[in-house]
């Protein structure tokens, strides 16, 4: 259905470039991580969150 829209030069290009897409979205996504407040983020992740739990 994507190639009836693009054409098949673009949906061979898409593909060409997926891999690279997705490695540069971890990098992006991890350097978001670890600008921002990581804790904030990381407290969702089950096995880690246990180590910043606070007692208030």
């Amino acid at each position: 259905m994507l190639a009836k829209l693009v054409g098949p030069r673009y949906v061979q290009l898409l593909q060409n470039w997926t891999p690279t897409l997705v490695t540069w979205g971890g990098v992006a996504g991890t350097g978001l991580i670890w600008i921002t407040d990581w804790k904030l983020i990381l407290q969702y992740v089950p096995y880690i969150s246990g180590k910043y739990k606070t007692e208030d």
